[in-house]
């Protein structure tokens, strides 16, 4: 029963993992188990893999697998077994729900992410105690840079062009630019890879294939008009693309997601830090959304999507040497200089806002942020979204500071 209620805690973490702006932490805080997660992840090492390798070659004799099961034991392995089987199945499911509703409702999805992140910035600062001028000095400091760093790294055009490496896909007979962009587990909007610099060749073929039709590059009004934006991506999305023609879409270089992994594991141990937000700052969420779904679409048809599995096995790859590295490196920070380590990180934050703003547009091929211009259902939904998302945030911190309370006014004196 104990195991059972572990993974359901496991898949409540998945679904604040795969979210950006709500904190596995802060999942974890609330639900009872933060102290054993951080102190396990602390805890791993590879010392027991000797063991394993003189269980094999000792032809699995009982006592060395003993040996290895109290390596385990003591690493408390199980305990983060089962914890990350419910943390995969959440996150497998946000994986196949979250890009479809993106291409859907771009807007709103932002918006609510944008609520998420915006409400948990002031979570962090619990850690710490900001007394005296020297202290908050340093703080202040940690914010001014992190919210400057996180501006930069956050430029809704520099964001699409991430690690980006541009990857020749050969269409096959009766394929959509939809299915190829996808296929491809390209992340940029149709418009954008259909008009990139790469992809001359493919108008080329398009203008033959279609010679009726008139293709031209938006500007001026046309570029930032929302409703010709949605006419042309279904245009764009639904162009049947010559068979054997190429078709160059962008994908991160594989070791650029072998450091998004590293990375975003160390948010495991910060409440109030989401590992998907650093995602979303680097700029690999929605394309390691693509991958998942791609991988696991795969699945029941029996395929090997070898390009989606390389990334997902990559990615993971980098999640683990995270934790057996980077997460201890995060762990020292926070314990020699946690004053200016917290500020850094709430300014990521603060300064990563910028890469989720709701309303973005494209403009001569950049994607820039922009401002509403009218008040019609599209911004009355964002602005509900938006308060979903920071009433939900308030109400776990809130949640997690009662959790804290009752486990002081518990404790023994």
């Amino acid at each position: 029963m104990e195991r059972v209620k572990l993974f359901l805690k496991g898949v409540c973490m998945g679904v604040a993992d795969v979210i950006p702006g709500v904190s596995g932490g802060t999942l974890a805080l609330i639900l009872g188990i933060y102290t054993e997660l951080v102190n396990t992840i602390r805890g791993l090492h590879l010392k027991w893999l000797p063991a394993v390798w003189r269980w094999i070659r000792g032809g699995f004799r009982k006592e060395d697998g003993r040996k290895i099961l109290e390596a385990f034991e003591e690493m408390n392995v199980w305990f983060m077994v089962i914890l990350v089987s419910g943390i995969s199945l959440a996150v497998a499911a946000g994986g196949m729900v979250i890009p479809g509703l993106m291409e859907k409702y771009p807007e709103v999805m932002r918006a609510l992410f944008f609520g998420l992140i915006l409400a948990s910035v002031g979570i962090p600062f619990r850690m710490i105690s900001i007394d005296g001028w020297k202290t908050r000095a340093i703080v202040a400091a940690g914010v001014a840079i992190g919210i400057a760093s996180g501006w930069a790294a956050t430029s809704p055009d520099r964001m699409h062009q991430a690690g980006t490496n541009w990857v020749e896909v050969q269409t096959e007979a009766g394929e959509s630019f939809e299915t190829v962009n996808r296929r491809g587990l390209a992340s940029w909007p149709s418009e954008l890879i259909f008009w990139a610099d790469e992809n001359s060749d493919l108008r080329d073929a398009i203008r033959q294939a279609y010679p009726e039709m008139t293709l031209e590059r938006p500007e001026g009004s046309a570029a930032v008009d929302p409703e010709a934006i949605e006419e042309r991506s279904q245009i764009y999305d639904e162009l049947e693309i010559p068979e054997g023609t190429s078709v160059f879409v962008p994908q991160p270089y594989h070791w650029y997601i072998f450091f998004a992994g590293m990375v975003m594991v160390c948010a495991m141990i910060l409440p109030g830090i989401s590992g998907s937000y650093i995602l979303l700052i680097l700029g690999v969420y929605f394309f390691l959304l693509n991958v998942l779904r791609s991988v696991l679409t795969a699945v029941p048809a029996m395929e090997v999507p070898m390009v989606a599995l390389s990334f997902f096995v990559i990615f993971n790859l980098g999640a683990l040497i995270g934790i057996l590295s980077f997460a201890r490196v995060m762990s020292y920070m926070l314990r020699e200089y946690k004053a200016v380590t917290i500020g850094l990180l709430v300014g990521l934050m603060v300064g990563g806002l910028r890469g989720i703003w709701p309303f973005r547009q494209v403009v001569d091929g950049v994607v820039l942020n922009t401002m509403p211009t009218e008040v019609d259902g599209t911004l009355i939904a964002v602005g509900i979204a938006a308060l979903v998302g920071a009433a939900a945030v308030t109400g776990l911190s809130w949640l997690g500071r009662r959790k804290e309370q009752i486990e002081e006014e518990q404790a023994p004196a």
